[in-house]
């Protein structure tokens, strides 16, 4: 029982863990040292971000006392009772855990990485030397693997062993931090001098510092950074070279680090994977992505979705690193590609990217839903519409309207030609009808931007006011200057429901922990003043030197789940799942009641199955093999080998079970077979096998009898 407690309580954590004023933040990436290999930072479950619900909570007294009576009362009543089932790890996390836990990995000059040190570090609530040694002995008990080699002293210093493993360890009682050092060089002389530089003056500038402060400045989220700097010259001797040398070309040896964690940033949640990568070798050769969002919408945007297309000057680098790579067949490939293009649809690939982009914006704001793309040349932009008109047969005309010229493109049906070629000249009534519509698209240059509508009315009511870019910046606390894609948008009211939620919880854990909640003492989401929408967003990052991918929210990533109709579904499913299992429960009892007798008839009347029924089974069987020949063997033809069965069902959508049978692919991966179920008193299988050098199938069986059998089956 106390389990399945501990599991619920874990399960809504997440929630409870961002609002309790029960930790503080890390403090050993404060002392980062240079030899540093790799850090890695676990959030404490009681981790506490003033951050959340925009800090509303952060200073309410009465909220910090239900918190506290609410893991006084997990201690007492859950972990303290349930301690003969419960781990001591449990109760480490749940109750004297007072920080994140940290780990910094540690590697000498001219050492290969598996050599590498770990220290590990988290302040703890233990008041005496004595308290923490008699936990100790505790945990020791559970895990067999772990022996204490000596307690901690009255300097509290002390020595574990795990397998050929030491770690050596210290609890100062004036931080109540812990440290442990453990690693195939660890030693006591080296753990106590890194104890020092941990104690010493903190680090002012790290490598570190500044993908963390893009992930988490909270300092108590999730986050890990690896220094590749150290570790790839280390591994370098073990790459193959053909590999080694395409990587230095791309510059993928410069790598200096790769991050990813989960915490805030600027007011909102982060969940972010973040290298650090100068553009070195052919990436050099590739322009960096600068935006310069400078579109307003009509009142606040409501979703923007941002896309760096190719510029003209990407395409000159590509065509660099092609020239560079000496190919003259992936040359002369390109080139053709280019003069293709040109021929086929009338102007190039050059004049296209210099025409337009390279941003291209879909938004909605309060007058409707836009597309918009960066102006280019004008004269490269007309060039293009004489040519759609003269060659392509579309309708290009203009209108003034108070002074603003809109744009009118008119686009022949696609089926025209079609039909035309079908009918051969002739009069088919419902078809000529269809090939009269056409596609109309709708524009005006505004901003330095082409901004498309669906119909012109939407572009009468276009009134800027609000920069999209400051919008992205301020409110939505995105950064769009060196985006390759960018989502952004809000949701209304999760904030609100968020608080709800979060309340609720509250309740039930107190519930669970006989901790006396009270519900009336916290403010409302009024008086909190939280914003009405919560903000949501994902972006791909391509800047001069780091490349990210990260995904910004309110308070959770599941935030979204909180809206009322989403909400109300998972209640329903609540709802349902409580009828559902008791009767399923009943259903189960009932069926386990069969009568013995009513069982024997049942294997009797399946044991005696007519010779139609085994006739039809086969026959089955046979159908359902000789359909997959013909597609499996022009997949072998092109893979050099048989599909699997589920590539079979997700391409050509073929069945591959009936009433009596069921296909399978053979272990030996030259065939399949078909094995017969319940339906069926068949016990044997039949099997076709491909021959690859005649290009032909085989079909034969295993106990089956031949009466029944296909005439190139026996």
């Amino acid at each position: 029982m106390h389990k399945k407690i501990i599991l619920i309580i874990a399960l809504l954590f997440p929630i409870i863990g961002q609002t309790a004023p029960l930790s503080e933040p890390a403090s050993l990436r404060q002392f980062m040292p240079p030899d540093a290999i790799g850090y890695i930072r676990i959030p404490n479950p009681w981790g506490f971000d003033d951050k959340f619900l925009n800090g509303a909570l952060a200073t309410n007294e009465q909220h910090k006392q239900q918190l506290q009576n609410l893991e006084s009362a997990i201690y007492q009543n859950i972990l303290v009772n349930g301690k003969e089932v419960i781990h001591p790890l449990v109760t480490l996390l749940f109750h004297h855990l007072r920080s994140p836990i940290e780990a910094v990995f540690l590697l000498p000059e001219q050492t290969p990485p598996a050599f590498a040190n770990v220290v590990l570090s988290a302040k703890l609530n233990f008041s005496s030397i004595e308290e923490f040694n008699q936990f100790m002995k505790t945990l020791v008990a559970k895990v067999s693997s772990l022996q204490i080699k000596n307690e901690l002293s009255k300097e509290g210093n002390g020595l574990l062993i795990v397998g050929p493993l030491s770690i050596f360890m210290n609890y100062d009682l004036n931080s109540q931090r812990i440290t442990m050092m453990t690693g195939l060089m660890a030693n006591p002389d080296l753990f106590q001098q890194t104890l020092a530089k941990f104690k010493g003056a903190p680090t002012k500038d790290h490598p570190m510092y500044e993908m963390e402060n893009r992930v988490d400045t909270s300092h108590k989220g999730y986050f890990s950074w690896i220094n590749l700097q150290k570790i790839l010259p280390a591994i370098q001797a073990s790459i193959p070279p053909r590999k080694l040398l395409s990587l230095q070309k791309w510059g993928l040896l410069d790598l200096r680090a790769i991050a990813f964690g989960c915490g805030t940033r600027d007011g909102k949640g982060r969940l972010s994977f973040v290298i650090d990568a100068p553009r070195t070798g052919y990436r050099a050769l590739l322009p960096a992505i600068k935006n310069d969002l400078s579109l307003s919408a009509s009142g606040k945007p409501g979703t923007v979705v941002s896309l760096s297309i190719p510029s003209l000057a990407w395409l000159k680098g590509l065509e660099k690193i092609i020239t560079a790579e000496g190919n003259i067949h992936k040359l002369e490939k390109y080139q053709s590609f280019k003069d293709n293009f040109t021929k086929t649809i009338g102007f190039s690939i050059e004049d296209t990217l210099a025409a337009f982009g390279p941003e291209l914006l879909v938004f909605t704001d309060d007058a409707g839903e836009f597309v918009a793309i960066k102006t280019g040349e004008k004269s490269k932009v007309q060039k293009i519409l004489n040519i759609l008109v003269n060659k392509y047969g579309m309708t290009y005309q203009t209108r003034n309207i108070n002074g603003k010229v809109y744009h009118h493109l008119s686009v022949p049906s696609s089926l025209t030609e079609d039909i035309q070629t079908y009918t051969k000249g002739k009069s088919f009534g419902l078809l000529k009808i269809l090939s009269k519509f056409k596609s109309h698209y709708y524009w005006v240059e505004d901003q330095g931007y082409f901004i498309f509508a669906t119909v012109p009315q939407v572009l009468f009511d276009r009134q800027p006011s609000i920069s999209i870019q400051q919008w992205l910046k301020q409110e939505q606390r995105q950064d769009s200057q060196a985006s390759l894609f960018l989502f952004s948008t809000q949701l209304v009211d999760t904030p609100r429901y968020f608080y709800y939620i979060y309340l609720y919880s509250l309740e039930m854990l107190g519930d669970l922990a006989d901790a006396k909640i009270d519900l009336f003492s916290l403010p409302s989401a009024n008086a909190l003043k939280l914003p009405k929408n919560g903000t949501y967003g994902l972006q791909v990052d391509v800047s001069e030197s780091v490349l990210s991918l990260e995904f910004t929210f309110e308070n959770t990533p599941f935030d979204f789940m909180l809206k009322p109709d989403i909400g109300m579904q998972i209640a329903m499913v609540g709802i349902i799942a409580a009828v559902a299992i008791p009767a399923y429960t009943k259903y189960l009892e009932k069926a386990k009641g069969l009568s013995k007798e009513s069982k024997e008839n049942k294997e009797s009347k399946e044991s005696h199955e007519t010779d139609e029924n085994i006739s039809n089974a086969i026959a089955e069987a046979a159908i359902l093999l000789n359909g997959l020949k013909e597609p499996s063997q022009e997949f072998y033809g092109i893979f050099s080998r048989l599909p699997e069965m589920k590539e079979i069902e997700e391409i050509w959508g073929l069945d591959t079970e009936g009433k009596y049978s069921q296909i399978g692919f053979l272990d030996t991966e030259d065939g399949y077979l078909a094995e017969f179920n319940r339906n069926s008193s068949l016990i044997g299988k039949l099997i076709i096998l491909y021959d690859a050098d005649s290009k032909s199938w085989t079909c034969t069986h295993q106990d089956l009898p031949e009466q029944y059998l296909p005439k190139d089956c026996k």
